[in-house]
């Protein structure tokens, strides 16, 4: 079954029909019988489609929804234009609020489903895509990275440079990628202005941080965590040989101490896509494999497998790497661990 695309798929505005018409009795109608789902004041959604839709798909209908009726000098900005660019976040949640830029207002104002940002958007920092007037992806990098926390920022800039860098997907930091990806990161930075402007430090940091290397947010999130254990010096994508010959690439590898360290995400043994036909036995056995031939290259000593989980939860990544020889600093596991808590329970202590 294909799935739904949320800036394409139908959906009714009850304020088309008039109060008390025979089609806005029918739409009511409709939603008491489950058929529909009110989404906004006036708008409707077939409710097969909404639950076919994940949380970033919703909320770009939402945004659609709220936004038909907005003036066009409102520019659709921050975590909406990400979810409408189909940005990763750590948390896929958006929330049922959108977020908009608008020239008209001094200050942030707040309705049911829409937020009102004060701020004029340059021309050159907006696009129409679908109906939708929204910043382009670098100005949405740049303001994620201004509000977000430091993961959501990494996961989101690191997406954004992949686009921009790699768009052709996978391929080796040659120097003419090199050369672009010092020219995007150049343009990034320079969009911040100076350091005194709300929220340009903590998105220096992250700007500086962010590479178009990681494949996915699980690996965007893996650098994050091990940089929050103390590893700083982390290599993505090294290209692995064995005798001579392309053995792979390792997710992250710390050069220092020989470990290659790969992300294996749960859908790897449960997405029907993803297997494409093999079972869960046969991959594993194809990474016992693959793990082979990554030793086989002299700078290899030990490969550690990771899962989602040891990332929400540090103190188990640390572990495994504590197995590997990694030395790390009891007190940096126990901030990571407490970084933790805070980005997926809310926790504080």
């Amino acid at each position: 079954m294909t799935p739904t695309d949320p800036r394409r798929c139908p959906i009714v505005y009850a304020a088309g029909h008039g109060a008390g018409t025979r089609e806005q009795r029918r739409l009511q109608l409709r939603t008491l019988r489950g058929d529909l789902i009110r989404i906004h004041r006036g708008v409707y959604v077939a409710a097969d489609v909404w639950s076919g839709l994940d949380a970033r798909g919703q909320h770009v209908v939402l945004t659609r929804a709220v936004t038909a009726g907005l003036d066009e000098q409102c520019v659709i900005g921050h975590h909406t234009a990400a979810a409408v660019w189909g940005l990763p976040r750590v948390h896929d949640d958006y929330g049922d609020v959108v977020t908009v830029f608008d020239p008209r207002r001094s200050t942030t104002s707040r309705s049911t489903h829409l937020l009102r940002r004060p701020g004029i958007v340059a021309p050159d920092d907006q696009v129409v895509d679908d109906g939708l007037r929204l910043t382009t992806i670098e100005r949405t990098a740049v303001d994620v990275a201004r509000t977000a926390s430091f993961a959501d920022a990494v996961l989101c800039v690191d997406a954004v440079l992949r686009r921009l860098v790699l768009p052709h997907g996978d391929r080796p930091l040659d120097p003419v990628v090199v050369r672009a990806l010092d020219s995007r990161r150049a343009d990034l930075l320079g969009r911040l202005g100076p350091p005194s402007h709300p929220g340009n430090r903590s998105a220096r940091r992250v700007l500086e941080f962010a590479s178009p290397l990681a494949e996915s947010a699980g690996e965007s999130l893996l650098r994050v965590v091990l940089f929050e254990l103390g590893l700083s010096h982390v290599e993505l994508q090294r290209v692995c040989r064995d005798r001579g010959r392309f053995a792979g690439r390792c997710d992250a590898f710390l050069a220092e101490l020989g470990v290659a360290i790969e992300f294996d995400g749960h859908a790897k043994l449960t997405d029907p896509e993803m297997l494409q036909g093999r079972r869960p036995a046969d991959v594993l056995r194809e990474r016992s494999r693959r793990d082979r031939r990554l030793l086989g290259d002299p700078a290899i000593r030990v490969v550690v497998h990771c899962e989602y989980i040891d990332l929400v939860q540090p103190e188990r990544l640390a572990e495994l790497l504590r197995s590997a020889g990694v030395p790390l600093d009891p007190r940096r596991v126990t901030a990571a661990a407490r970084i933790a808590r805070r980005r997926f329970t809310g926790m504080t202590s």
